[in-house]
């Protein structure tokens, strides 16, 4: 059970409706209980990101580490789904969420190498900056610290506030 109540579904304004029906979800009832000017920027932000060149079995495999850095159960609900039509077998999704990235693709593992330092925080170093560099544009790059941070938000929001999972994951059919 949420430590707070959850936004009230059947008292949202036709904004917050339409927000809800976009992602009818428990961490939708979360975000509704900030300002509107807040409350729409973590949809827009999901949407952003889907909508970036980034691969997205590696956005994917991003979303899941963060998640398993921050033991969110809901964030993982919600991207494993995801992860597997992206393509992830589930020794590969286990590899990632236990961080063994050696067995993974030379490249990702060094995209994983820096999204666990951005996780960890507050810098990375040179290195592990330079190996993910190599395989990534500087717009993907910088896409990948933003895509940390917004995820690191799911997983606050939803760990701290004890989200419930929802009934079931959501598809991605359409935006958030």
């Amino acid at each position: 059970m949420s430590r707070i109540p959850l936004a009230d579904v059947a008292a949202l304004n036709d904004d917050q409706r339409v927000q809800y029906d976009r992602f009818p979800s428990n961490l939708t009832r979360a975000v509704l209980l900030l300002d509107e000017r807040l409350a729409g920027l973590l949809p827009a932000s999901a949407n952003a990101l889907r909508a970036t060149d980034l691969d997205a079995a590696w956005r994917e495999a991003m979303i899941l580490r963060v998640a398993a850095l921050h033991h969110s159960a809901y964030e993982r609900f919600q991207h494993l789904g995801q992860a597997h039509a992206a393509g992830w077998t589930e020794q590969q999704i286990t590899d990632i969420e236990a961080g063994r990235f050696d067995r993974l693709d030379s490249g990702l593992a060094a995209v994983l190498a820096f999204v666990d330092a951005c996780v960890v925080g507050p810098d990375v170093t040179d290195e592990t900056f330079a190996a993910a560099r190599a395989h990534l544009t500087d717009r993907q790059l910088t896409t990948v610290i933003v895509l940390v941070g917004h995820y690191m938000t799911v997983a606050r929001l939803t760990g701290i506030l004890r989200l419930e999972l929802d009934g079931s994951p959501d598809d991605w059919a359409h935006e958030h």
